[in-house]
């Protein structure tokens, strides 16, 4: 930002900080003169209001007394004659229309009223005429008769004792407010305690302007209202006999115009002072335009030099001034002649570097030709000359290629030497992957051959299987073995986790259960005693999902349990596939003591009972798409019912249902048809079905 621009900134900015310094005070003074002015508004309505009731009081004061004073007052009171009252005060209320008349007996109660309303409501409350009746003075002050009467009370007791009566001679506050709007040169309103407007002398203004409140204290307020007119309102409460508000007395003042009037003369003084500064700002710019234009020649030269433009001079005429410009142009011009030397100086010290450049270059060829293919092209690159390069660049650059060159020397011979050790650790790596494998194939090999080879030595049954591990070794097993009374235990089981971890614990798992069939008879209390044991020690904490079943080969009878386990399908003699339920039994190994709750199927001839693990329905495709419980059911109904051949069925659908995804998870299928106990000896031809 030129610095004429600057200073001319800060005189306007220090010129409407003065302006706002002004305002501030004038609108501090106007705030303190319109604060006075309300006070004295206040006192003037006070005052005003005073004055009023003083002369309405006497007035109504003087009618109660002439009233009291007339001799038939007696006789028309001991009578009750309510004509006769009436009577008496008639010439009252003839010269004055805004008055009322309330005669009260001893007991409070309302006798007669000039009111001709029919729901009328007394002018004065029972502690007003309890008061009242307690002296003989008269008593004035104001009385809310309803939410909408309000009204100026004089009140005096008369009669002997026993028959004491109360005259209660009212006005209408509504006949007062004419007089106090001419009084403050306003309007006047009457506002209940509700906040809404009772009467007035504009009926409706107050309440359609928003101007009516209720306050309990005196108060002035200045405002916009909805229809966009300016109103002063000054409120003063009324106060009943007893000290409270009853309502508040209002007065207003439309200062529409003259806040128009004030806001003209507002925004004329506004423009004043804009125009004001402006006209300073111009008149400060012109003169500083042409103070300063000496200077920013200089400036001017000064920035050719900065670009390297030497042809660039200072003015000879700006030189000669006596003030700080003229030295500012004496200054450039000094400088310019140091350029011009300084200039000449680098030309000479660059030629001599160009003869160093290429002599450098020359030696760093013959260097480079040590290196390797790859190296050695990577340096002749570097080391072409670069066009229009300052002699400084030149030689950092050489510089850099220097280091490059002795770098890459060091580094083929740190390559070399690890290249070496990486060699030797692969060949150490090697050996040790192919002993891996070799024990790992041992491992499948042992649990495989584990596993039960041969259908069980009885012609009840026959039964088929299948394992596909996962990995090398897997968490899956199936057992199958009789016991005595002519019963075959089968089992089916699936490890936690996969791997050699779960390979072992499927063996101790497998030796357990195998052991404790020998000598518990019941399948729910083998179940119980396989989960105690296996719960001990189990610091890896795996866990096995288990079905056990005994089959009765002389009736049919399966009893089972089932640990957690997928729940096996059996596929009826007529085609009819069932599955088992699920159960509530957790799996084995998770806590200790758990009971486990039987299961009862009897199977007829020519059933077959399936038995999987999860990786059949947990099998997934390309998309992520399971192979789920539904399809298994579909291919065991639309498979083979032959034992021996269903496991190879099922697998084959899940292959198809897989197209060639990976498999994530061991698979175990279990195939036993059941074929009565007339069935042939161990292995022999399938008894037909039904």
């Amino acid at each position: 930002m030129p610095l004429r621009t600057r200073i001319t900134l800060l005189a306007l900015i220090a010129a409407m900080a003065l302006a706002l310094m002004v305002g501030a005070i004038a609108w501090q003074r106007d705030r303190v003169l319109s604060e006075r002015y309300h006070g004295v508004l206040l006192q003037s309505q006070s005052i005003a209001w005073s004055r009023l009731q003083d002369e309405s009081g006497a007035a109504l004061r003087a009618g109660v007394a002439a009233t009291l004073q007339q001799a038939s007052l007696e006789r028309a009171w001991q009578a009750r004659d309510r004509q006769a009252l009436n009577a008496l005060v008639r010439p009252l209320l003839e010269q004055h229309p805004g008055w009322r008349a309330d005669w009260f007996d001893e007991q409070r109660a309302l006798v007669q009223s000039s009111s001709s309303s029919l729901l009328q409501d007394a002018m004065v409350d029972a502690g007003w005429l309890s008061r009242a009746l307690s002296g003989s003075a008269p008593l004035l002050g104001l009385s809310q008769a309803s939410r909408e009467l309000y009204y100026l009370v004089a009140t005096q007791s008369f009669g002997p004792t026993g028959a004491r009566g109360v005259l209660a001679l009212g006005q209408d506050l509504s006949e007062l407010l004419p007089q106090m709007a001419h009084a403050i040169e306003g309007e006047s309103f009457v506002v209940n305690l509700r906040g809404r407007e009772v009467t007035g002398t504009q009926v409706g203004l107050a309440q359609a302007e928003g101007l009516a409140q209720t306050v309990r204290h005196a108060r002035v307020l200045e405002g916009q209202s909805a229809s966009g007119r300016h109103w002063l309102t000054a409120t003063l409460p009324l106060i009943g006999p007893d000290g409270r508000p009853i309502g508040s007395l209002l007065s207003v003042w439309d200062t529409t115009a003259q806040r128009s009037i004030d806001r003209r003369m507002q925004a004329l003084a506004v423009a004043g002072i804009v125009l004001l500064i402006g006209l300073l700002g111009f008149a400060l710019s012109f003169v500083l335009r042409r103070a300063l234009r000496p200077l920013d020649r200089s400036v001017g030269v000064l920035r050719a030099l900065a670009q390297g433009d030497l042809r660039a001079a200072p003015d000879e005429d700006d030189q000669e001034l006596p003030d700080e410009a003229g030295q500012i142009a004496r200054g450039v011009a000094a400088l310019r002649g140091e350029m011009i030397n300084l200039r000449m100086l680098r030309d000479e010290r660059g030629r001599v570097r160009q003869q160093q450049e290429r002599l450098i270059r020359r030696e760093l060829r013959q260097l480079a030709g040590s290196l390797d293919e790859e190296s050695r092209t990577e340096v002749l690159a570097a080391l072409e000359p670069v066009q229009d390069t300052e002699d400084d660049n030149a030689l950092a650059g050489l510089a850099n290629t220097l280091g490059r060159l002795s770098g890459l020397v060091v580094s083929q011979q740190d390559r070399l030497i690890d290249l070496l050790k990486r060699l030797r650790k692969a060949m150490a790596e090697q050996e040790v992957l192919i002993s891996l494998r070799q024990e790992l194939e041992i491992a499948r090999t042992m649990q495989l051959s584990i596993l039960p080879r041969t259908e069980p030595e009885t012609g009840a049954v026959h039964v088929s299987s299948l394992m596909i591990p996962a990995k090398e070794v897997g968490g899956d097993f199936y057992d199958y073995f009789l016991l005595e009374d002519n019963r075959l235990a089968l089992v089916i089981a699936d490890v936690s986790g996969k791997g050699i971890p779960a390979a072992f614990f499927m063996a101790i798992s497998r030796t357990l259960l195998k052991s404790i069939a020998q000598f518990l008879r019941e399948p729910a209390d083998i179940m119980a005693r396989l989960n105690d044991r296996l719960c001990a020690e189990n610091e890896q904490m795996m866990f096995v999902t288990t079905f056990l079943g005994v089959l009765d080969l002389d009736t049919g009878r399966l009893d089972y349990v089932n640990g957690g386990h997928n729940p096996p399908l059996l596929l009826r003699s007529g085609g009819e596939v069932q599955m088992l339920p699920q159960g509530q039994n957790i799996a084995l190994a998770v806590v200790e003591g758990m009971p486990f709750k039987p299961g009862t199927l009897a199977m007829a001839r020519g059933d077959t009972l399936l038995l999987y693990t999860d990786g059949v329905t947990e099998a997934a495709n390309a998309a992520g798409e399971l192979f789920g419980e539904p399809r298994l059911v579909q291919a065991v109904s639309a498979r083979s019912a032959k034992a021996r051949a269903l496991p190879q069925d099922i697998l084959q659908a899940v292959r198809d249902f897989e197209s060639g995804a990976a498999q994530a998870d061991d698979i175990t299928v279990v195939a036993v048809r059941y074929l009565g106990a007339t069935g042939g000896a161990g292995g022999g031809q399938e008894a037909p079905a039904g």
